[in-house]
């Protein structure tokens, strides 16, 4: 009955809009991949579209932080209707948009779709406590993806931090990552500092702590720097450009978030068809992403709407599917569908990518947004700027 009401108010809001039947509600979001992209302009809004005559404009986004401080800013100076109706976020920058009350409070009780997800996904967000004002998208962990040609006995290039020290020196020139002003540059840096120094050592320290534990790893790279791409004079300033350099065989690593980007790649044919995705031993990051509404938003409603849909097991199932995003559900699978379970669960086995059960063992808790800018602007300083 309780779904039944909410899906009448659902309705009633949809329809009781004026001039609703060209709503556009926009979606502000990281616009580096162009899978993604695709997916979203020629598959999400048009499903958008025909479910609910709601336009969906994507709006690509560089820096997220510039979107974040734009709605501060807004806020202070009491602009209404702004022109942010949804934005992709997770992590410091949710915690910033958090802590300036930027955001509609507890937006998640009026999506019917959220009965759906798995519960943990609404807990917190890089330790960050989420109260209701982000609803989970995607679940994401930390891979790296080599092409096994260039393997021994399909033996992989690493698997530790030491490991990939004498793999990088014993291939010069052939391996590289972002910097820690990009997401995946921040990331790996991360998952390196945990290598070395241990997740549960580094949560149990105070922020002054940290940093001079990080002393060791910042030596780490300094050793590593004379030996990658380029000497290490420069570094890829984003996934994608790190993916061209994989793709044209000027280094032999690639990594990122997304769970089925080695096959998502292949079938793009942007990847060689012997590459294969692997973790640390010790394990990666792994994270949700989410959705979220600005408390300026000119069309609120429409964005329930449209967030509602994301969160459908169809709209779910079309964006695992490495042809389209290969990004893993945060729906609970036990609240399916036999059908539904069994087609997630297709999608969730290909022998290019590292088997489930290896993914969830191998899971490394997100550090706090305070330690993970420690991080980043500590590798910038003692390692990017050397």
């Amino acid at each position: 009955m309780k779904k039944k009401i909410l899906s009448l108010i659902l309705v009633f809001l949809f329809l009781g809009c004026e001039g609703k039947k060209e709503k556009t509600v926009n979606i502000y979001m990281w616009g580096g991949s162009k899978e993604i992209n695709l997916f979203m302009d020629n598959v999400v809004a048009p499903e958008i579209k025909i479910n609910t005559g709601i336009i969906l404009n994507r709006v690509p986004l560089t820096d997220i932080r510039d979107t974040v401080n734009k709605l501060i800013i807004e806020k202070e100076a009491k602009r209404k209707n702004g022109t942010l109706d949804i934005l992709w976020v997770n992590g410091e920058n949710f915690k910033h948009l958090k802590e300036a009350n930027v955001l509609i409070p507890n937006m998640i009780k009026n999506l019917e779709n959220i009965s759906l997800v798995n519960p943990s996904t609404l807990e917190k967000d890089f330790g960050e406590p989420i109260l209701g004002m982000e609803a989970p998208w995607g679940e994401a962990q930390f891979n790296f993806i080599y092409n096994t040609v260039n393997s021994n006995n399909n033996t992989l290039p690493f698997y530790d931090s030491a490991s990939l020290l004498e793999y990088v020196k014993n291939n010069p020139g052939k391996f590289t990552y972002p910097s820690t002003t990009n997401f995946t540059g921040s990331a790996f840096v991360r998952n390196i500092a945990i290598d070395i120094i241990g997740l549960e050592n580094i949560e149990k320290m105070s922020t002054v702590e940290l940093k001079t534990a990080l002393e060791p790893v910042w030596k780490y790279f300094r050793t590593l720097k004379p030996f990658l791409w380029r000497k290490g004079d420069t570094y890829p300033e984003s996934e994608g450009k790190l993916d061209e350099l994989y793709s044209n065989g000027e280094i032999n690593i690639s990594m990122g978030y997304t769970i089925s980007k080695v096959v998502s790649k292949i079938e793009a044919g942007q990847y060689p068809q012997s590459s294969k995705s692997f973790l640390l031993k010790n394990g990666t990051l792994f994270n949700n992403h989410y959705l979220t509404i600005p408390a300026n938003a000119k069309n609120k409603n429409e964005a329930l709407i449209v967030i509602n849909q994301l969160l459908s097991p169809k709209m779910q199932l079309l964006k695992q599917d490495p042809k389209n995003w290969g990004d893993f559900t945060i729906l609970s699978l036990d609240m399916l569908s036999q059908t539904e379970k069994e087609s997630f669960k297709n999608l969730s086995q290909n022998d290019k990518v590292v088997p489930l059960n290896e993914l969830k063992s191998k899971r490394v808790r997100e550090l706090s947004p305070e330690k993970t800018l420690i991080i980043e602007e500590g590798w910038y300083e003692n390692v990017g700027k050397r």
